[in-house]
């Protein structure tokens, strides 16, 4: 009973056991030495009875502190642990906890099915199922950024026809300024060709020149109105667009993210935790 209590008291909200599952599960993996010396069939696994380590699995599954990888790792550790870990209990379990949907109907409907099949099955086809979510979800967010681009490149041409007119406009207003300056020496006396070319200049224009003037201005001042609009909602539009860039990244790469953050995070905890839960956990025996 004493070691029944102490087996539970592992799993509590600071399981020394699931932080040693997840050193194994994260670890495992080209860490041979570890391996020989604590998982070897003169290690840890071996001082305890079948009866122990199965209630260990099932109540780490029971309590969620051991996932379905913690099973898969262990069951590398050694054949024992390989047979412990297929047993029918404990991915019913499992099964159970990851697809509680499922687990109603097919212990129902399929007797003869082991559990560790259907919960791989189940697995799969979640696995393709989230695929195709992301799959979607990269399509629509390309289909967002192509939108954006879109709308950056039209208010863009705007831009440059608005620009287009301002420069017309300017062109024009010099040209009246010369008009009105030619008009202007008309009426002092200067030599015949200075007062030719100044007429002739006065004759080419056929619009009233300070009411052209003033239109002129106005229109220029509505232009650069419309350029500042302009520029404001491409700056917005780009905005836009490096947000919707950030989260395509984050969904191609999400996975990858989880799993570096995550070995970084717990890389240096780990080493120096390491023979702490390891004295935890010998306690059991």
């Amino acid at each position: 009973m004493n070691t029944i209590n102490s087996i539970k008291s592992v799993y509590n909200y600071k399981s020394p056991w699931a932080q040693f599952a997840t050193f194994v599960r994260k670890r495992f993996i080209g860490r041979a030495r570890f391996c020989n010396r604590y998982l070897s069939p003169q290690g840890l696994q071996m001082s305890l009875p079948d009866e122990l380590w199965r209630l260990i699995l099932e109540l780490g599954v029971e309590t969620s502190s051991l996932t379905y990888k913690d099973i898969c790792c262990l069951s590398m550790a050694s054949r024992r642990l390989n047979h412990l870990s297929k047993e029918d209990s404990i991915w019913s379990k499992l099964l159970s906890s990851d697809f509680p949907t499922l687990s109603s109907s097919s212990s129902s409907s399929s007797t003869s099915t082991p559990p560790k099949s259907i919960y791989q099955t189940r697995f799969e086809k979640d696995k393709a199922k989230k695929l195709l979510a992301e799959k979607r979800a990269v399509l629509r967010l390309e289909s967002q950024i192509h939108e954006h681009t879109r709308k950056v490149h039209e208010i863009e041409h705007q831009l440059g026809d608005e620009n287009e007119k301002i420069k017309s406009a300017i062109d024009e207003l010099k040209n009246l300024q010369k008009v009105k300056e030619a008009s202007s020496a008309l009426k002092v006396w200067q030599p015949e060709i200075v007062h030719g070319r100044h007429r002739q200049i006065v004759e080419h224009c056929s619009v009233p020149v300070d009411s052209r003037i003033n239109v002129l201005d106005m229109e220029i001042k509505l232009c650069r109105q419309q350029m500042i609009g302009f520029l404001k909602a491409r700056r917005e539009e780009k905005g836009r667009l490096e947000m919707v860039k950030e989260k395509l990244l984050k969904v191609k790469y999400r996975s990858f993210e989880c799993l570096e953050g995550s070995l970084k995070s717990n890389v240096d905890d780990e080493s120096r935790k390491c023979r702490k839960i390891l004295k935890k956990v010998k306690r059991v025996e």
